[in-house]
C-alpha cells in the first residue's frame, strides 16, 4: 500500500485523493487549529480490488441461495487487470475525533482508460457526487440530475476525468464507505 499526506488549511476539511491509479493508497486530511487545540483530522483509505467469481474445484461457478453468481473481491495487488475487467474502489472515511467533520470532500481523477459506472455507487445518505472533464477542470457538475422529478445521469461518461465527492457532514467517532466501480477499457 502507498501512503499521500497532505495537509489543507481550512477551517472544513478536505482530502483530496489525486488520482486512482489500479492501486490502493492511503491519505489523511487535516484541519488547522489553534495550538491550544489538538487537530482535528479524518484518516481517508482507498482500496481497490477486481471482482472475480468464485468457482467450485470443477471450474463452475459457486452460486447463492438465489442461484446468482458469488463474486469475490480480490485485492488489486493478487491481480491481474485486462480490458474489460471491473475495478471495485473502496474509500473509507474514519472520524477518530469528538467533533463532526463537516463539507468533508474527495476529488478523484478518473484515467482515460477506466470507464466509471455511475450507477454503482453505494455510499452514505447526503453523498453529492460531480463530475469533470479536461476541457474545463473546474467546472464540476452533478452525475445525475433530477429532470421530471426523476434522477437522470447527465454525466458524459467518455470524457470524464474528474470525481469530486461531497460528504456533508461525518459524526464524530464514525467510520463510513464509499464504494464504486470502473472498468478497464
Amino acid at each position: 500500500m502507498r501512503a499521500n499526506q497532505g495537509m489543507f488549511d481550512r477551517g472544513w476539511l478536505r482530502a483530496c485523493i489525486l488520482a486512482f491509479a489500479l492501486i490502493p493508497a492511503h491519505v489523511i486530511a487535516q484541519t488547522d487549529a489553534p495550538a491550544e487545540d489538538p487537530p482535528t483530522s479524518v484518516q481517508v483509505t482507498l482500496f481497490g480490488y477486481t471482482l472475480e467469481p468464485e468457482l467450485t474445484e470443477t471450474g463452475e461457478p459457486v452460486l447463492d441461495e438465489d442461484g446468482e453468481p458469488v463474486i469475490l473481491r480480490v485485492p488489486l495487488d493478487e491481480s491481474v487487470v485486462t480490458p474489460g475487467d471491473q475495478v471495485l474502489y473502496v474509500i473509507t472515511l474514519d472520524n477518530p475525533t469528538e467533533d463532526p467533520a463537516m463539507n468533508l470532500q474527495l476529488g478523484a481523477q478518473v484515467a482515460a482508460e477506466l470507464v466509471l459506472d455511475p450507477f454503482s455507487f453505494a455510499a452514505p445518505e447526503g453523498l453529492v457526487i460531480e463530475w469533470t472533464d479536461e476541457e474545463t477542470p473546474d467546472l464540476f457538475r452533478p452525475i445525475f440530475e433530477e429532470i421530471d422529478d426523476e434522477q437522470v445521469m447527465t454525466a458524459d461518461l467518455d470524457a470524464l476525468r474528474a470525481l469530486r465527492l461531497t460528504l456533508p457532514e461525518l459524526p464524530p467517532s464514525e467510520q463510513m464507505n464509499i464504494e464504486y466501480t470502473v472498468t478497464l477499457r
